[in-house]
């Protein structure tokens, strides 16, 4: 029995633990109170009522009938959140209790050559502490409780007494005290006897006001030893007692709401629903963009799917398969700069003039002449594009960087500038660290795919070196870019 008691404070103290360290969000989502918001500290007392439950009983006994034993408490309580808590408690009872009326005749320890009779009774006093886990069954399967509070009270605690046994003399004489537990030298305490004990209590509690509240509760508790009774025999070695109270919470703090109490004027919200406002299948709250039209197919966010990564979203993309700029629909620039036939939007020197055949680029000479290597690796550079206002290199351009690649693993010994440009919008110092990201972003692919570090180095420009004009959506295309040059030989 001693080390089933023994499991239980350990497990209750590890449940403390346990779910003292759970957030609000993972107990009790959807609670309708503001944890910020809202008083979790509260604190009352009251009166209480002892019943004793052993070798002797406060109720249903002999011819001395029942025993009422009354007290009074006094506890601290404080909620984690709506439905878990910790309560630190003071009592203080008056304690007594006689024989069952059907008892069996059995020998009493400690006091010799007795055994225990109808007209014996026990009486005293016992004061302790008690720490218990509380648990809002009302908060368990609503948002939150308005105006009754059902909750579970679990704990253990530790207590003295000094009960004493007595013999009633039923013919009017002075009673005859058989053992005094206060003062028994036969105990390890020769002040006052004492136990440790586990209880299991339910309270119900009903909101008054914002500050008080008045709570009934009662409880069954399991001593550890076994003379709370003042009574020991080898028939029965543990005891059970009951408490029922009634007292008043005071909910200390400024704030209106206490942890365990929705707001008197409800919530707003009401209750927690999942509402998808486009019908796209990715719920409000987790949606990146909730008002997308109907039918609009989106990736898991709830984003609007952007095939071509043109930064223009398929549903209004007029070329969603191609990449283009937003000031014409995501559709490429229909504009020819050099005049070569191949318009900028597939050309992959738009500023060179050059062949269909080899997409607008001029044909070079055959052989690995480093000028003619340095002239390809300058036109190529032209076709490496960027994510909108981002170092992120897109997709379509790893292709042009990799021929850039083995053009280089050519010319070992030369080393190459890779220059970041952008155009005009937005501040020049924020260009000049968006163009050396750039810059950086492409070194560092280089880099990963075999190119020494020693060979290439990166610079921004930002918007200080334009090749065409910034007034309208093409120019400014243009001179978002990244330019690459020799810039001498390795030693």
């Amino acid at each position: 029995m001693r080390r089933i008691f023994l499991i239980a404070i350990l497990s209750c103290f590890t449940t403390t633990a346990i779910f003292s360290q759970f957030t609000t969000d993972e107990i009790t989502y959807g609670n309708r109170i503001d944890l910020e918001n809202s008083n979790s500290w509260a604190a009352g007392g009251g009166f209480s009522n002892f019943i004793m439950h052993g070798d002797l009983r406060s109720i249903g006994t002999g011819n001395l009938g029942n025993f009422y034993n009354f007290g009074v408490f006094a506890f601290v309580d404080k909620m984690f959140n709506p439905l878990l808590g910790l309560e630190v408690k003071a009592t203080y009872s008056q304690i007594s209790g006689g024989a069952q009326y059907f008892s069996d005749v059995y020998e009493i320890l400690y006091v010799p050559n007795t055994v225990i009779r109808n007209n014996m009774y026990f009486e005293g006093t016992a004061y302790g502490a008690e720490l218990n886990l509380i648990l809002s069954f009302s908060n368990l399967y609503q948002t939150a409780a308005t105006k009754w509070n059902a909750a579970g009270y679990f704990g253990v605690g530790y207590h003295q007494y000094n009960s004493q046994l007595f013999e009633k003399n039923l013919s009017g004489g002075p009673d005859k005290p058989l053992v005094d537990f206060g003062t028994n030298p036969a105990r390890n305490s020769k002040n006052s006897a004492s136990s440790i004990y586990l209880s299991g209590q339910l309270g119900l509690k009903r909101r008054v006001s914002k500050r008080v509240d008045i709570e009934i509760r009662t409880g069954m508790y399991f001593n550890y030893e076994d003379h709370l009774d003042a009574a020991i025999s080898n028939k029965q070695d543990w005891e059970t007692f009951f408490v029922t109270s009634i007292g008043a919470t005071v909910k200390l703090g400024k704030k209106k709401v206490f942890t365990i109490w929705g707001d008197e004027s409800g919530d707003s919200r009401g209750k927690f629903k999942i509402i998808d406002t486009d019908k796209d299948g990715v719920m409000d709250e987790l949606d990146a963009e909730p008002n997308t039209p109907a039918g609009v197919m989106v990736y898991g966010n709830g984003k609007a799917v952007d095939s071509d990564k043109d930064g223009l979203p398929d549903y209004k993309d007029k070329c969603p398969l191609e990449y283009g700029p937003e000031s014409n629909e995501g559709c490429p620039l229909n504009v020819d700069s050099d005049g070569d036939g191949v318009m900028d939007g597939k050309d992959l020197c738009p500023a060179t003039p050059g062949t269909i055949e080899n997409r607008g680029c001029p044909k070079q000479e055959a052989g690995n002449n480093p000028s003619n290597i340095n002239n390809q690796i300058a036109l190529l550079a032209t076709s490496i594009y960027f994510e909108t206002n981002s170092d992120k290199i897109q997709n379509i351009s790893y292709n042009t960087i990799d021929k850039i690649i083995t053009l280089m693993k050519q010319v070992p010994n030369i080393k190459f500038l890779i220059e970041g440009h952008t155009d005009d919008r937005n501040s020049d110092r924020y260009n000049t660290y968006l163009s050396q990201r750039r810059a950086n972003a492409v070194r560092k692919y280089m880099i990963k795919e075999g190119i020494s570090n020693e060979s290439l180095s990166a610079k921004g420009f930002g918007e200080s070196r334009p090749k065409f004009s910034n007034d309208n959506a093409g120019g400014r295309q243009l001179n978002r870019r990244v330019e690459i040059k020799p810039a001498g030989s390795l030693e």
